[in-house]
C-alpha cells in the first residue's frame, strides 16, 4: 500500500473505531478485556481507545508519517514477530500501528493481560481495508518464520529474549519507570494533571509516575488535594487490597508515610513503587536532580516536570501519546523501514 492509502485506511479505522464508542457498540469487547484482566478498568480501556482515536486522526498520522521518505520506495514486505506487554490495555497498540504502516507484516504474540483489543481492532482494520488481512498473524505457542521482533517483557522474560532472539534485528525493550520533578510552586491545575500522570491506568504503566522528587520540606497536602478525582479507584477491589496492604506493611515497620486517602506517600530510594503507593526523594539544589536523572538514566521512561529539565515532559502529558512518542524513545518505525 501506498503511504496515502495506509493514512486513508487507518483514518478510517480511528473514524470506526469512534463510533463504535459513541453508540456502545464496541461494549461488549470491553466487559470481555476488562473481565479478563480487572486492572484493565472500563475506565483505562476507553481511555486508551480514547487515545487510539486521536493518534489516528488524519492530520496526526501525515505528522507522524512525513520524516519517513523512505515509506514511498517500500520494498518487499518482511514479517515482524511482535511480543507484546499487558500492563496497561493496548500495550502493544504503537508497535501494531508502525508495522503495518512501515509494510511490513506483524507476527503477534499477545500477553494473556490484554489478548482481546489488539485482535479487535485487528478485525476491524481488515474490514475497512481488506489488504491487510494477509499483513497480520496471531500466533500460539512458539513463533516461527519471522524476520526481526520486537518484544516488551520483564526483566526476566527480556533476558529471555535478549539470549533467544539474538540472531534476528530486534528492539528488546527493558522494564523503565517515570518520575516528577517538583519545585513546590506549582498551580492546583498543574497538580490536578499530575495526579493523571500518576494514576490513569492505576499506575501500572511505564510512563505513569512512580515517584515525586520534591525540594526539602515540600507539603503534600495541595497535591493531595488536586488527586481527589481519584478515590474512586478504591471501587476496584485489587487497588483497595493493595492499598490496604501496603498501609498494613508501612504501620506494623513503623515506617513514616504521608497519607493519601486512597493512596501513600512514602521516602523511599527506588524508581519503580507498588500500585497505590508513591516514593519520593528530595533535594536542595536542582544540580541534584539532574545527576540523580543521568545515574538513573538507563532506567528512567520519561521525566515530567515543568522546570528546565532537558526532555522534560510537562505535566499531565505522561500517558496523552502521540504515535510518534516511541516506547522509550526508540524510533520503531525508523528500525522497520531501515531492516
Amino acid at each position: 500500500m501506498s503511504r496515502t492509502d495506509t493514512i486513508s485506511a487507518f483514518a478510517e479505522l480511528g473514524r470506526k473505531l469512534q463510533g463504535t464508542l459513541d453508540d456502545g457498540s464496541i461494549d461488549a469487547v470491553i466487559d470481555t478485556a476488562s473481565h479478563h484482566n480487572p486492572w484493565h478498568t472500563r475506565e483505562n480501556i476507553e481511555y486508551a481507545l480514547g487515545r487510539a482515536v486521536h493518534q489516528l486522526e488524519q492530520t496526526n498520522l501525515e505528522q507522524w508519517l512525513s520524516p519517513y521518505p523512505k515509506l514511498d520506495n517500500l520494498l518487499k514486505p518482511k514479517t515482524i514477530a511482535v511480543v507484546m506487554g499487558g500492563d496497561v490495555p493496548l500495550a502493544g497498540w504503537s508497535d501494531f500501528v508502525s508495522v503495518l504502516a512501515s509494510g511490513n507484516r506483524i507476527l503477534i504474540k499477545l500477553s494473556d493481560a490484554d489478548d482481546v483489543l489488539i485482535p479487535h481492532l485487528a478485525k476491524m482494520l481488515i474490514t475497512v481495508a481488506p489488504e491487510f488481512e494477509d499483513y497480520v498473524a496471531f500466533a500460539e505457542g512458539r513463533m516461527h518464520q519471522f524476520d526481526a521482533i520486537i518484544a516488551s517483557g520483564s526483566g526476566r522474560a527480556n533476558r529471555y529474549f535478549e539470549r533467544y532472539f539474538a540472531s534476528y534485528p530486534n528492539i528488546i525493550r527493558q522494564p523503565k519507570y517515570s518520575i516528577a520533578v517538583l519545585d513546590g510552586n506549582e498551580t492546583q491545575h498543574q497538580l490536578s494533571a499530575l495526579a493523571d500522570d500518576i494514576f490513569i491506568y492505576m499506575g501500572l504503566g511505564s510512563r505513569s509516575v512512580s515517584k515525586l522528587i520534591v525540594p526539602e520540606g515540600y507539603d503534600f497536602e495541595p497535591l493531595i488535594k488536586a488527586a481527589k478525582h481519584y478515590r474512586h479507584l478504591m471501587d476496584n477491589n485489587h487497588y483497595k487490597s493493595n492499598l490496604d496492604y501496603h498501609k498494613a506493611l508501612l504501620m506494623l515497620n513503623a515506617v513514616p508515610f504521608v497519607d493519601g486517602d486512597f493512596w501513600v506517600l512514602k521516602a523511599d530510594e527506588p524508581i519503580p513503587s507498588p500500585v497505590s503507593v508513591a516514593n519520593y526523594g528530595t533535594y536542595n539544589d536542582i544540580a541534584e536532580v539532574r545527576k540523580f536523572i543521568g545515574n538513573n538514566a538507563d532506567c528512567l521512561d520519561i521525566v515530567v516536570s515543568n522546570l528546565e529539565i532537558e526532555n522534560a515532559v510537562p505535566f499531565g502529558k505522561a500517558n496523552k501519546t502521540e504515535l510518534w512518542d516511541y516506547p522509550q524513545g526508540i524510533d520503531t518505525m525508523d528500525f522497520l523501514i531501515n531492516l
